[in-house]
């Protein structure tokens, strides 16, 4: 966000110099020899940083995996290419949709907040769509009343923590999730709600390690920034080890 906003504000500064030069061109041609490096400048820099803007902010951006939130799927360390335009193209900075595709139920998406100590962006699974009644109690998400299904129950390690592994059907969609061994029935601030207009109810795939939904509440729909398509790069810090298995992998 702090990129994107100090690029807009650069493309306003040389687009003005650069127009007033066009406009006062006659002028410059008595009171200048040469037009001033700060006018050359603005004429070089603005078309470039105008390409740079439009590619950033309506085709594809990286996002690295902060933290373990979205286990088993994504892992700290991550390094995945966000496609803009799978949940609309929006105006830079106030994220207002210019087109009609909007997020679908289990999606990957990347929106702005901050949440879990991102100032950049947060990463979280699609749950719920407008209209949708969510609730999740006992650690099974409700939609419209009916259980996403856990199948293939089984344990996996978490950082040589013991958990429970479960693939969780949302009806579209399959995908893995982690959960504690032990059900500590936390109290979410919420019971259940039916997803606003415009807004989505997120969750993370490691529902026993994520922030989300169930705590600051839904999504609203101009932060969203795009879908996560593919892991391009992956890196295991603590160990400075290249995962070479999980680039390339499709989510």
């Amino acid at each position: 966000m702090l990129f994107e906003a100090i690029l807009v504000i650069a493309i306003i500064t040389t687009g003005f110099i650069a127009g007033l030069d066009y406009v006062m061109s006659m002028r410059h041609r008595w009171l200048f020899r040469t037009k001033p490096k700060l006018v050359v400048i603005s004429q070089t820099l603005f078309p470039v940083m105008l390409i740079v803007l439009a590619i950033r902010s309506f085709s594809f951006e990286t996002f690295r995996i902060p933290t373990g939130s979205m286990k088993p799927t994504l892992v700290e360390g991550d390094l995945v290419v966000v496609d803009k335009y799978s949940h609309g193209l929006r105006v830079p900075l106030l994220g207002y949709r210019l087109t009609n595709s909007t997020p679908k139920r289990g999606d990957i998406a990347v929106f702005r907040g901050e949440v879990e100590g991102a100032k950049a962006g947060v990463i979280k699974r699609v749950v719920g769509l407008p209209g949708d009644h969510i609730k999740y109690h006992n650690r099974t998400l409700y939609v419209n009343g009916k259980p996403a299904t856990q199948l293939n129950i089984n344990t996996d390690f978490d950082n040589d923590k013991k958990v429970i592994r479960a693939t969780e059907d949302l009806g579209n969609v399959q995908h893995d999730i982690f959960m504690a061994l032990k059900n500590d029935h936390t109290n979410y601030p919420f019971q259940e709600l039916t997803v606003p207009e415009n807004a989505y109810f997120v969750l993370g795939d490691h529902r026993s390690n994520s922030q989300d939904s169930r705590y600051w509440g839904v999504v609203a729909d101009q932060k969203i920034i795009g879908k996560a398509r593919l892991i391009a790069f992956s890196l295991d810090w603590p160990k400075k080890k290249i995962r070479w298995q999980r680039i390339g992998v499709v989510k």
